[in-house]
Order: C-alpha cells, then structure tokens, then sequence
C-alpha cells in the first residue's frame, strides 16, 4: 500500500514531452487496463485542456463518445490522501508517490452547481501514462459528491 498526497499547491497536470524539451498540457492519452468503473469498455481517453473551463480539463474517449469533466484534487481540497492498495500499485507500476497523478471526476448538475467524487479517483502513472479508477483503502472517509466552492 502507498498513500498518495496531493495539496493545493499541486497545480494543473502537466507533463514533460518525450523529448524532455517543454511541458504539454493538452493532449496527453492515459490507457486503463480495465476501463473506468461502470464504463468498462472505454480503455483510451485524451486529456484535454480548454482555457474556459480552467482549472478543469475534459477527459475524452477514444474508444467512443465518452466525455468527463476532470480536475486535480489539489484545485478541490487542500490535502488529500488516498491509500492505494497494492494491487493497484502493481497493476500502475509505480515504485513510489512521485510517479502518480491524481484526477478526480466531476459532475455538473441541471442547477449549475457542480460536485466532486473523491471517492473513486483516477490515478495514472506519469511515464507509462497506464491509468486506473481505483477505490482507496481509505474511501469509507472520503466524499462521493463532495462540493465544489460554486
């Protein structure tokens, strides 16, 4: 089990290019082994990033039509924690917290208020780009549709 922290200060995902020249922000394609939860299989998504909708980015499947409002936690709460299992761990390949990244999903509702589900966030390892919707060790203590300051 590892625990991953991410804090406001986190920022927006960014990641090095292959050629290690210059941060992209837009376009990154993350795989899920095993699709995401309740949408089995969609497997391939791209990152997309839109100016209007900052600190969010669309998570945009390649497999179909799927589309999801995303964000870094850091943007959400000020620490957040989740506990990996190991399994998890294993299945991203990540040796230690620095390889992760940290998504959650968002839902906008008819009332324009929008919440967040810290529950069950995305977590993909940074070099390989594999991802996983995993459930926390520690999900009993974290909110399904936590609120975002509207």
């Amino acid at each position: 089990m590892i625990t991953i922290e991410k804090t406001r200060t986190d920022g927006p995902v960014q990641v090095p290019d292959r050629e290690g020249l210059a941060p992209v922000d837009t376009g990154l394609e993350i795989h899920f082994l095993t699709g995401l939860l309740g949408f089995e299989a969609c497997k391939h998504f791209r990152l997309i990033r839109d100016e209007d909708l900052e600190p969010y980015q669309w998570m945009k499947g390649l497999d179909d039509e799927q589309a999801f409002l995303v964000i870094p936690p850091g943007y959400v709460v000020d620490n957040y924690n989740i506990e990996i299992s190991d399994e998890d761990q294993k299945l991203l390949g990540l040796k230690n917290t620095d390889d992760a990244m940290v998504l959650n999903i968002a839902t906008w509702h008819p009332d324009e208020t929008v919440t967040i589900n810290l529950k069950g966030p995305i977590v993909y390892h940074k070099e390989t780009l594999q991802a996983r919707q995993v459930i926390p060790l520690n999900a009993p203590d974290l909110s399904l549709a936590h609120p975002m300051g509207n």
